[in-house]
């Protein structure tokens, strides 16, 4: 035994720092730790600066002391597989890998400032697959790299407390399983990231499907994630998150696939804020398919972009609160898809969009909202860029309403706004989009504006999709029945136009008694057996009554007993054939009349 290594000893039981500035055997601290040279100091092994020779080999060890190596070089790998070591710091540390699979820890398990993990070809660089460590986990300052594999292989790793990972640390990899894997891990607290880049040029930067955490989950604060590929750049799918998800001034890349891939999240809250997120996939640029948030979904001051498909996608998310995107925020999209898909997602409070939410899309992307089946528990504000003035209105800003439900309008929004959308910026007819809307407005006790709303539906339903009315006949009916009886809900107008058919019918009559229709004789004339003389012309008031009480079905005034049509002659049967007319227009006014008071026709839904 050299000098070093007796003296390597005597620091280890007296719990001080080696400083050997030589070689040290790797077997000699593993029987260190394994209590084979005396009691030793509970600080543990600690060397600073030594040059560890071969493989230091700790498997299946179960240490009487933790181990900490400061600015020291290990010519070979770290093999921990199923220890269990007090505790673990590497500070300043330079190794080929650290497999340490199975690894039990009792309190904090650290590498910092400094260390720097190289794998060689064809190895994880670090890993810690179904590890135990009951205290933190930290990594911070490092360099961890694969150029052919995993950087940290973590799946289903136990952490009591929390996992760091800041201070410039710089992970890379080079796997379709991720440059991190934390697929199934535990986190009893908070797992942060921050001031830290993560690179993966053939898989996600983090993969941590099925994780759970029982605080909360932050990436940002000045850090890089670059992935590549459909798995996504991040992958939360699955996870449970109890304290919440915060993405904060983070920059988050994919080329190939989406940047955030969290379908099927279980989480408190989402924020994502001032971040810079970028993605190449039909899937989305944040993907919440079927996850559920118990409070609220806010995005802020960020700028969010898809050159292949929706910039946000949140098909059957379910959203106890609400769902907010404020400040300086900019989606884009492109691709036949929406640019923010929120299609049967549920809502418990309100859905609202500020001032200065930018929305944009290229040419071929179908709608900018998709809202379709949407449940929003209060209020609705959509961007107000939505709101084109009407004579410069393009129709090209498309939003999908269909089956949206919501129980008020909000601020920045009145019902002839809601109206415009509806009519002009929604891709095809559907009667839910009016119906809603007049509900809406029936709550509120504005039965006026209902019936302009359900006017404006008849009006869109023959625009739009004329074919659900039937034949060029119907259509036309459908026309009249709007201008003369509003579809329904105007029964002044229909009364108003009972009132002139009747004066039609008065004039008739009495221009039929200045008509001749052979001399001596008129149209319309004396009945001879009231004055015993052919061809006496009949009073004004006759004439008058005549006309109404030909044009009148039911309500005959008596008046043809004195004054009547000479219907033998042929101008006689042309004014009589007018007057049936009339008549005609009398009974079908009389009836959307009354149909119109007394809502006996169903109104159109």
């Amino acid at each position: 035994m050299t000098d070093i290594e007796q003296r390597l000893i005597k620091a280890a039981r007296d719990g001080e720092w080696l400083r050997p500035g030589d070689v040290v055997r790797a077997d000699l601290i593993r029987e260190l730790l394994l209590g084979r040279h005396g009691d030793l100091d509970p600080r543990g092994v600690r060397l600073i600066g030594a040059r560890v020779k071969g493989s230091l080999d700790l498997s299946r060890v179960n240490a009487v002391v933790g181990l900490t190596a400061q600015d020291c070089t290990f010519t070979e790998l770290i093999n921990a597989r199923s220890a269990r070591l007090p505790h673990l710091v590497l500070h300043g540390v330079k190794c080929t890998e650290i497999y340490a699979d199975g690894l039990h820890v009792s309190s904090d398990l650290l590498l910092h400032a400094g260390t720097s993990v190289v794998a060689r070809d064809g190895q994880d660089a670090i890993r810690l697959m179904g590890a135990h460590v009951a205290g933190s986990l930290e990594l911070s300052g490092a360099a961890i790299t694969s150029t052919t594999r995993l950087a940290l292989n973590a799946a289903g790793i136990t952490v009591g407390g929390a996992m760091i990972m800041k201070d410039d640390l710089r992970i890379t990899g080079h796997s379709n399983l991720g440059a991190i894997n934390m697929v199934g891990a535990r986190f009893g607290s908070d797992l942060e990231v921050a001031a830290t880049t993560i690179t993966n040029t053939a898989g996600p930067a983090v993969m941590m499907n099925g994780a759970q955490a029982g605080g909360l989950l932050r990436l940002g604060d000045g850090t890089r994630f670059t992935g590549h590929g459909l798995d996504g750049t991040i992958r939360l799918a699955g996870t449970r998150i109890a304290g919440g998800v915060q993405l904060v001034n983070a920059e988050i890349t994919n080329t190939a696939g989406p940047a955030i891939a969290a379908g099927g999240i279980r989480t408190d809250n989402l924020l994502v804020q001032g971040c810079r997120i970028s993605a190449h996939s039909a899937q989305g640029t944040i993907d919440l398919m079927a996850g559920h948030i118990d409070t609220d979904l806010s995005v802020k001051h960020s700028e969010i972009a898809n050159t292949a498909g929706p910039a946000v996608s949140a098909y059957r998310l379910h959203v106890d609160g609400a769902v907010i995107l404020l400040g300086r925020t900019r989606l884009s999209a492109n691709g036949g898809h929406a640019v923010l898909n929120l299609a049967d997602t549920r809502v418990g409070g309100t859905l609202r969009c500020g001032q200065a939410l930018e929305i944009h899309a290229d040419a071929n992307t179908i709608a900018l909202l998709d809202l379709r089946n949407v449940v929003v528990g209060t209020s609705a504000n959509l961007p107000p860029t939505l709101i084109c003035r009407l004579e410069e209105c393009s129709r090209a800003r498309r939003v999908w309403l269909d089956e949206f439900s919501y129980a008020s309008l909000g601020a920045d929004w009145d019902w002839q706004k809601w109206l415009h959308l509806i009519r002009c910026h929604t891709p095809a007819y559907h009667a839910s989009s009016y119906q809603r809307l007049a509900a809406v407005e029936r709550a509120a006790g504005h039965d006026g504006t209902v019936r302009r709303i359900l006017m404006a539906q008849q009006t869109d339903l023959r625009r739009r999709s004329p074919q659900s009315l039937g034949g060029p006949l119907t259509r036309w009916f459908h026309w009249l029945w709007g201008v003369l009886a509003g579809y329904g809900y105007r029964a002044r107008r229909t009364a108003a136009a009972l009132l002139l058919v009747l004066v039609v019918a008065g004039a008739i009559g009495w221009w039929a008694g200045q008509v001749d229709t052979r001399p001596g004789h008129l149209v319309a004339e004396r009945v001879t057996s009231a004055t015993g003389v052919a061809g006496v012309p009949c009073s004004t008031v006759e004439l008058i009554g005549l006309g109404l009480d030909r044009g009148l079905p039911l309500a005959m005034t008596g008046m043809r007993a004195r004054c009547d049509l000479d219907t033998a002659s042929k101008k006689g049967q042309a004014f009589t054939a007018a007057i049936w007319l009339v008549q005609l227009a009398v009974w079908g006014l009389a009836t959307l009349a009354l149909a119109g008071y007394t809502n006996l026709v169903r109104k159109p839904g």
